[in-house]
């Protein structure tokens, strides 16, 4: 995939980003930023970009079938925080540790969201400063796709976690050269997603691609909002959305 002369993966980029007052705005009092996830657990479809951002966590938190026993969580790429601190009401049990390589957002994390339960530090997803299998479960919510590359990070991920721990992603693909997908994350299909994963050393269980509930419904927030560039941009490029299941097989 070339075009890696069109990327923004700097950490400036993505504090403009999602400190932007139109973003903010957009997202509320949420201090989310994703695509979200418009459909609700009953499966009505969800109308406002706030509750589906909030949403897309639930999906995550949900996703994981032993989150009742779960005592060591890390979240990947984790933003402002606001989604670290969902992780830690979904799991009651775990200390959750929010991962990010933006001071400027760590340092919002820390003042705004961290606890006892709660902690941020800044780091590179590819060289996590963790011990070996001391993790249960770790969740990137839209993130991967941005790691230079995504396979490193997902042999961190099978290092980190105890035997049986889960990996679970929202991820996208590109079939077309993008701003923020960087080439070295050549994955094109669910099917070369899976093979990354098993060269990784962890067995995919679950990748469905759920394109229409997340990317459509948020391309057409990027237009009601004038920002037709962003929305061409992730319709035309981006041809699947994944939620990703992996396990350490110990």
């Amino acid at each position: 995939m070339p075009g890696d002369d069109r990327l923004r993966l700097h950490p400036d980029d993505y504090d403009f980003a999602i400190l932007h007052p139109a973003f903010r705005r957009l997202f509320g009092t949420t201090d989310l930023y994703n695509y979200g996830y418009w459909r609700r657990a009953t499966g009505e479809p969800i109308a406002t970009l706030p509750e589906a951002a909030t949403r897309l966590v639930s999906l995550h938190i949900d996703t994981d079938p032993h989150r009742d026993t779960a005592r060591s969580v890390l979240d990947v790429g984790c933003g402002l925080g606001a989604c670290t601190a969902l992780f830690a009401a979904g799991y009651p049990a775990a200390t959750i540790t929010g991962i990010n390589y933006s001071a400027r957002q760590i340092a919002y994390a820390n003042d705004t969201y961290a606890s006892a339960q709660i902690r941020f530090h800044q780091m590179d997803a590819t060289a996590l400063d963790f011990p070996d299998q001391s993790v249960d479960c770790i969740h990137a919510v839209e993130a991967a796709m941005h790691f230079r590359p995504r396979s490193a990070f997902f042999a961190e991920a099978r290092r980190l976690l105890v035997p049986g721990g889960r990996l679970i992603l929202t991820d996208v693909l590109a079939d077309r050269p993008t701003s923020f997908i960087p080439s070295v994350n050549d994955e094109r299909t669910p099917g070369d997603y899976a093979r990354a994963l098993q060269v990784a050393g962890l067995e995919p269980v679950e990748i469905r691609d759920i394109r229409a509930d997340t990317i459509l419904p948020f391309a057409g927030v990027m237009h009601r909002s004038a920002m037709h560039a962003y929305g061409r941009e992730i319709e035309e490029s981006l041809s699947a959305y994944l939620l990703v299941c992996a396990v350490n097989p110990g």
